[in-house]
């Protein structure tokens, strides 16, 4: 599996070592405080998995269809503040088997997926009758004949997932239209049970790590970096985006949750 050692967020080679796991090791960087795990994933692995959608890989995906599905109305909700969807083009990056889209379809907008993982592109097909792009979103595919074609792009649990979450963001942007909304969400490094993690594992000389493990693993798709909501309206700011809104959670009367909410909006004029 490749390795990195410089920082994915702002590039500089001032990243350390700061938590060894029992699969990877967590680098803080020096620069920006972002941390991530060394490891990357190799995504044409992902891609030819020669097994396919076989009915063990099926009956999984059924298995845990609906563990994210109370979050779906939330976060139409929250595009529907910022966007009349009726008619408006659409891209959910990392659609996984499609969910979003199908809630994006219900309000009569255009939306497209893209989905790197081909056996969830085939169940998104045979389930809902979706047809999920595989290629990534700095692909020519997307980047020749898309640029500043979206009204929305979303990033629903991804950025944390992706080998390199700056330039994700970036390719991401480079698809929306002038005065287009990106929105995201994400785990909150700025949690009681991240901080407690780091501590106990300093105290123990590494020998507890605590939750740490439960933030990051090397497995594709799993997290492979944890943001602070700093980080990202620095990120979001460097790619001359506006934050239009950051929340902790998507409970308003829930100061400091586990996820980061964000509306990034696109200036009209560059």
């Amino acid at each position: 599996m490749p390795k990195v050692k410089h920082c994915k967020l702002c590039g500089n080679k001032t990243a350390e070592a700061a938590f060894k796991l029992k699969d990877g090791t967590i680098y803080s960087c020096q620069s920006c405080d972002f941390h991530f795990l060394d490891q990357l994933d190799e995504i044409d692995v992902i891609e030819n998995d020669s097994k396919g959608l076989t009915d063990h890989a099926w009956n999984y995906i059924e298995a845990r269809v609906n563990g994210s599905a109370s979050l779906l109305p939330k976060r139409l909700e929250l595009v529907k503040e910022f966007v009349d969807l009726p008619g408006a083009r659409c891209l959910d990056l990392g659609a996984g088997i499609g969910q979003f889209l199908v809630q994006l379809q219900k309000e009569q907008a255009e939306g497209v997926g893209i989905e790197p993982s081909a056996v969830r592109r085939e169940y998104a097909e045979r389930k809902f009758g979706l047809k999920l792009r595989k290629e990534l979103a700095d692909d020519n595919y997307w980047q020749a004949d898309f640029a500043e074609h979206f009204d929305v792009v979303c990033l629903w649990d991804v950025i944390e997932h992706v080998n390199f979450p700056a330039k994700t963001l970036q390719m991401a942007s480079q698809l929306l239209k002038r005065g287009g909304y990106l929105f995201l969400d994400t785990p909150n490094r700025v949690t009681a049970s991240y901080r407690l993690s780091e501590k106990v594992y300093r105290l123990s000389g590494g020998q507890l790590p605590l939750f740490l493990e439960n933030f990051y693993s090397t497995a594709p798709y799993c997290h492979k970096q944890i943001f602070t909501a700093k980080q990202l309206r620095q990120l979001g700011e460097l790619l001359g985006l506006q934050i239009s809104t950051l929340r902790h959670s998507y409970v308003t009367n829930l100061l400091r949750g586990k996820k980061l909410i964000l509306a990034y909006r696109k200036p009209e004029e560059p």
